[in-house]
C-alpha cells in the first residue's frame, strides 16, 4: 500500500484510537525495539500491556484497514531498512495463571520469564524456552525449539483474534498444524492472543539444573554479545544449517555492515547502525554458495518484514 493510498486509513486510525483513548506512536524507530538493531521507523506503534487492550487495538486496526505488524520480544526478525508501513503492535500483554500443572499466558510473556516461573513453581517440559529469547506468542507462531524440545511437545490450546470478523475464540493444539518451525499461524490472518501449556511436575532443584546447563551451552556457542536475530537458517533434513554455512567457508564473512558470526556460522551479527539490506545480501549470498557446494537449498527462519518495495528482487525461499 502506497504512502498517498495509506494516509487516510492511518488518519482513521488515529481516530479511532483517540475516541477508544489509545495511544499511538508515530514515526517510531524499529532498530532499538529488535534484537538485531537494523531497520527504519514504524508509521503507527501500539503497545498494549493486557489481552483486553491488545483486541482493542487490533479490532481498530481491521476498522481502519490498516496494515498490521505484530511485535513480540524484537528476535527473528529483519525489518526493512524503509521500516514498516501501517501498524506495529509492540505484544506486552503478558498475564500468567497456573492451574495444577496447565500454565495459561498472554501472548506477550517474555519465553525466560515463563521458564523462570515454572522453575519456581516445580513445573518440567519449558526448560528449553530458556534458549528462545522472543515471546510466548513468537514461539507458538514459529513453533520454536531448542535443546531438543519444542513447543508442538506442551502446548494445549491457543486464543486468537481472528481479523475476518474481529471474533476471539480458542483453537485446540491439534489445530495449530505445528511441525518444524511451521504453524497454522504463519498462513493465516489469525492473531495469536495467548496459549495454555500442559507441563509435569518435577523437582524445582532438578529442573534449574537443565536451565542452568542450557544457559551455558546458549552462552558457549551463540553470539550474545552482538547484535543478532538469533538463528538465519533452518535446519535441512539431517543436517545443521551452521555446519554447512561453515564447511562452505563462510564462516567470519562480511558484506557491509553484517557478518557471518565467528562463533556460530547459522547467525548473522551486524555492526553498530548496521544495515538490514546487508544483511539481506548477506543471507543470499551464503544460500548461494551452499547452494552451489552442497545442492542444498537453505530456507530463512529469520522473517524480513515491512517496506522492501526498493530492495533488489530475491529468490524468497521462506
Amino acid at each position: 500500500m502506497s504512502a498517498t493510498v495509506l494516509a487516510p486509513h492511518l488518519a482513521r486510525l488515529d481516530e479511532l484510537a483517540a475516541a477508544a483513548s489509545i495511544r499511538l506512536d508515530h514515526n517510531v524507530p524499529m532498530a532499538p525495539l529488535t534484537t538485531l538493531r537494523v531497520g527504519g521507523p514504524a508509521d503507527r506503534v501500539a503497545t498494549p500491556t493486557s489481552k483486553d487492550e491488545m483486541i482493542a487495538i487490533l479490532r481498530i486496526a481491521r476498522d481502519a484497514e490498516v496494515p498490521l505488524f505484530i511485535l513480540g520480544k524484537g528476535s527473528d526478525v529483519v525489518v526493512a531498512d524503509a521500516g514498516i508501513r501501517g501498524l506495529v503492535v509492540r505484544n506486552r500483554a503478558a498475564a500468567v495463571d497456573q492451574q495444577g500443572t496447565a500454565l495459561s499466558a498472554e501472548s506477550g510473556s517474555a519465553m525466560a520469564m515463563l521458564v523462570k516461573r515454572c522453575t519456581a513453581a516445580g513445573l518440567a517440559g519449558l526448560e528449553f524456552g530458556i534458549s528462545i529469547p522472543g515471546s510466548l506468542g513468537g514461539a507458538v507462531w514459529a513453533n520454536a525449539g531448542a535443546h531438543g524440545g519444542e513447543m508442538k511437545e506442551l502446548l494445549r490450546s491457543v486464543t486468537v483474534f481472528d481479523p475476518r470478523d474481529a471474533s476471539v475464540h480458542e483453537l485446540q493444539a491439534d489445530l495449530c498444524a505445528l511441525s518444524y518451525r511451521e504453524s497454522r499461524f504463519k498462513h493465516s490472518s489469525e492473531i495469536i492472543l495467548g496459549a495454555v501449556l500442559a507441563l509435569a511436575p518435577d523437582d524445582s532443584t532438578a529442573i534449574a539444573a537443565r536451565v542452568d546447563e542450557h544457559q551455558a551451552q546458549r552462552r558457549a556457542t551463540q553470539p550474545l554479545a552482538d547484535a543478532n536475530a538469533g538463528s538465519v537458517f533452518r535446519n535441512p533434513p539431517g543436517d545443521y544449517a551452521g555446519r554447512l554455512v561453515e564447511a562452505a567457508g563462510l564462516k567470519g564473512h562480511r558484506i557491509g555492515t553484517a557478518q557471518v558470526s565467528t562463533l556460530h556460522a547459522n547467525f548473522i551479527v551486524t555492526d553498530p547502525d548496521g544495515r538490514a539490506s546487508d544483511v539481506l545480501a548477506l543471507g543470499d549470498h551464503v544460500r548461494s554458495v551452499v547452494q552451489g557446494r552442497f545442492a542444498v537449498t537453505l530456507e530463512y527462519e529469520i522473517e524480513f518484514v515491512g517496506d522492501w518495495a526498493a530492495a533488489p528482487s530475491r529468490d524468497d525461499a521462506r
